[in-house]
């Protein structure tokens, strides 16, 4: 059986000289918060980061 994934899209932080706010694709495979694309995930790739924690918190059927 193949692994079903998805992705959900996250808020991030505001840039400080645009304005804009940043969004980050966070993917869910077999209902288990897999990755984000954010920079911090490029740093510390081995503990989730605020985008996975906050889609946890939000969707309490899924597990990181």
């Amino acid at each position: 059986m193949a692994n079903s994934s998805w992705y959900y899209r996250e808020m991030g932080s505001r840039n400080k000289k645009t304005g804009k706010l940043s969004y980050y694709q966070v993917r869910v495979t077999d209902y288990k918060i897999d990755d984000c694309e954010c920079p911090a995930r490029s740093f510390r790739s081995y503990t989730p980061c605020k985008h996975m924690k906050r889609l946890q918190q939000k969707l309490t059927h899924l597990s990181i």
